[in-house]
């Protein structure tokens, strides 16, 4: 029997009562009417788990559990038998704070409840009505997510789930056709697309991600079933770049200076100001008017439009006219030209991938036709002008995806031409997931509904907590930002608790702390994406003065402590490699799945009012959370009600 600290195991014993039945009870529901129309496997099943809380603390067996509900099978026929009745005795020894109480330790006990039709159908009974010892070995065979053998032409066996194997059924019968696979987490949609690579002929096939990391990964698991063979790989950027370059003529852009390419390539506000003869805009000042300038051709060189417009734009702060607008918009288009084509040699704009791709998008080019196919992993991170290439080029392309984990907002979709497909039964979680993720995608913008099933062959435990503890065992803390990295930061190192930052999320919280201190001590803008555009410690307060994590850190600031005092900290507690806490933002995690997941309250943020990218951000930063758990999912026991009213409030 596995002791409640421990992961609960697959199910071994299947009552015959149903969940809702069981709870309704537990909830107060009037005995009479159950008793009345329960048969006797029923009943028993019932008194096993008015006593299962005690038995599971004396560390009872499986086995034995099962060998009880037999006996209390047999006493009940002895009873109805002497002209008695078992239900009688039921009566007399309920009680609903017991059964409750055997419902909360049902899944570390190995015990699982049936469906309506499955308590129907008996076959949990032998020919002589007794309890049939072979029912749990085949309730488990059924419950097996990988079930169905597919033979390869190399000879190859694939054990693939159902809905796996109708995919991939489909795909050998059309696989000269694009189709865009929905896939929701855990499914097992890397692992289908690895086998994809053995179908098709990998010297026509490209594989394609947006970023390195993605095709390195990639490129490793498709290896791993085929370690000698050649595999064509790279980019979004990487292809744009190759496409581009082979344009000489004056309506291409051919980027030959490498050093603007460079991530080290930065250009401050001021100096794009100077350069670009820029003018102060109402409120704005010329270094001002250069940053929004920047947000604009960012957001421009995402979007599907051809020409810059005024939603492009970002908030400004304040009321805009007319004329204001125009010239920022103005003044937008003309950096965009001075990135394409700088008017003097002076002029050097860094060049990012997002811009290169957004050219490329406007043009007629297409992705070298010597490929026949294209498949693309983590498709919900292509932006809309990659998918406007996509559609256009001549290849089959085979996107793979999961738009509930875009983080930054609603996902563009494919043209009506592209068949959709889903997969919607998870093999990394149990079927408790669905309490948590169903209401999320209910939730968001998205018109894809389909509900999501949780098929592990073991349960995952959901445990919500009014206050999260310090975890006592090996657990990944997820935390939507660095504010709150930090609140976590200083809470673990002021309980003394050993963690583990991964190193680029480290870096990145020390140059937010850095940026904080700076901007607290000498009103000095900081160089941190998150916090850069305030340029006054007042203009951060009055942003975030309400927020729990920022009255962490303007706490943690006044008692003297300084970008030092955090380097030393770090130092301390978070370079032990085998700590058995794990500190991480949701989009460093979102390729990977872990035993253990809690979930910082700060993920909790409410949308922006009437943005529905904002609300499907919040909705997606919660599924990809929660979703990373396999065995365990801790979580504010209030997320449920902030959903609702969420929810309310949207309608």
């Amino acid at each position: 029997m596995s002791s409640p600290d421990s992961f609960a195991p697959p199910p071994s014993l299947f009552l015959p009562l149903t969940d809702e039945v069981a709870r309704a009870l537990a909830a107060g529901e009037p005995l009479d009417e159950f008793l009345s129309e329960a048969t006797r496997p029923q009943l028993a099943a019932l008194m096993l788990l008015l006593n299962l809380k005690s038995l599971v603390a004396q560390n009872t067996s499986i086995e034995k559990l099962e060998r009880m509900l037999d006996d209390v099978l047999r006493a009940a026929l002895s009873v109805e038998e002497g002209g008695g009745a078992f239900a009688d005795l039921v009566r007399m020894r309920f009680n609903a704070d017991n059964l409750a109480a055997g419902l909360s330790v049902l899944e570390i006990a190995g015990v699982s409840l049936l469906e309506q039709h499955e308590v129907e159908d008996r076959e949990y009974l032998d020919e002589e009505g007794h309890w049939d010892f072979g029912f749990g070995k085949r309730q488990r065979q059924k419950l097996e997510p990988m079930t169905r053998e597919i033979t390869l032409s190399t000879g190859d066996t694939l054990r693939l789930s159902d809905q796996q194997s109708r995919i991939f059924d489909e795909f050998q019968v059309c696989k000269d056709e694009s189709f865009h696979l929905q896939a929701y987490a855990g499914v097992g949609k890397t692992f289908l697309l690895a086998k994809f690579f053995e179908v098709l002929d990998p010297e026509k096939t490209l594989l394609m991600a947006t970023f390195p990391g993605q095709v390195t990964a990639l490129q490793e698991r498709i290896r791993q079933a085929n370690p000698i063979g050649r595999l064509n790989a790279c980019t979004f950027g990487h292809m744009a770049n190759l496409l581009l370059n082979r344009d000489l003529t004056a309506k291409g852009w051919r980027n030959s200076d490498m050093q603007r390419t460079s991530a080290s390539s930065l250009v401050s506000d001021q100096q794009v100001a100077q350069w670009l003869n820029l003018q102060p805009v109402g409120k704005l000042q010329p270094r001002d008017v250069a940053r929004v300038c920047r947000s604009t051709v960012h957001s421009y060189c995402l979007s599907p439009l051809p020409t810059i417009e005024a939603r492009h734009l970002p908030s400004l702060g304040h009321a805009a006219s007319q004329a204001d607008i125009a010239m920022l918009l103005e003044y937008s288009r003309l950096l965009w030209r001075e990135t394409v084509r700088p008017s003097a040699p002076h002029i050097r704009l860094p060049i990012r991938n997002s811009q290169r791709i957004k050219f490329l998008s406007l043009t007629s080019e297409v992705i070298f036709e010597n490929y026949s196919h294209i498949i693309i992993d983590e498709s919900h991170e292509l932006t809309a002008p990659m998918v406007q290439i996509l559609d256009r080029s001549p290849q089959a392309v085979i996107t793979l995806g999961d738009e509930f984990q875009q983080l930054s907002g609603k996902t563009p979709r494919h043209g009506g031409f592209i068949r959709q497909r889903f997969m919607t039964q998870s093999i990394r979680a149990g079927k408790q997931m669905a309490e948590v993720l169903d209401p999320l995608i209910q939730l968001h913008p998205s018109d894809i509904k389909e509900g999501f099933v949780g098929r592990a062959p073991h349960p995952t435990r959901i445990i919500g907590h009014s206050v999260m503890p310090i975890p006592e065992k090996p657990t990944t803390i997820l935390v939507a930002n660095e504010w709150g990295l930090f609140a976590w930061f200083r809470r673990l190192t002021e309980a003394g608790a050993h963690f583990n930052l991964p190193p680029r999320t480290l870096e990145h919280l020390t140059l937010f702390v850095k940026g904080v201190d700076q901007l607290y001590r000498e009103d000095h803008r900081p160089q941190h994406r998150l916090i850069f555009r305030f340029a006054y410690w007042d203009a951060l307060a009055s942003a975030m003065g309400a927020s729990h994590e920022f009255k962490a850190m303007h706490e943690w600031l006044g008692q003297g402590n300084t970008l030092q005092d955090f380097v030393e900290t770090a130092q301390r507690f978070c370079s032990d490699p085998a700590a058995i806490i794990k500190l991480a933002k949701v989009e460093d995690v979102k390729n990977q799945e872990f035993d253990t997941v809690l979930l910082s309250r700060d993920l909790m943020r409410p949308p922006r009012q009437g943005s529905t990218h904002s609300l499907a951000s919040v909705c997606s930063l919660l599924y990809t959370a929660s979703s990373r758990a396999r065995h365990e999912l801790l979580l504010p026991g209030n997320m449920s009600d902030w959903l609702q009213d969420l929810g309310r409030k949207q309608s």
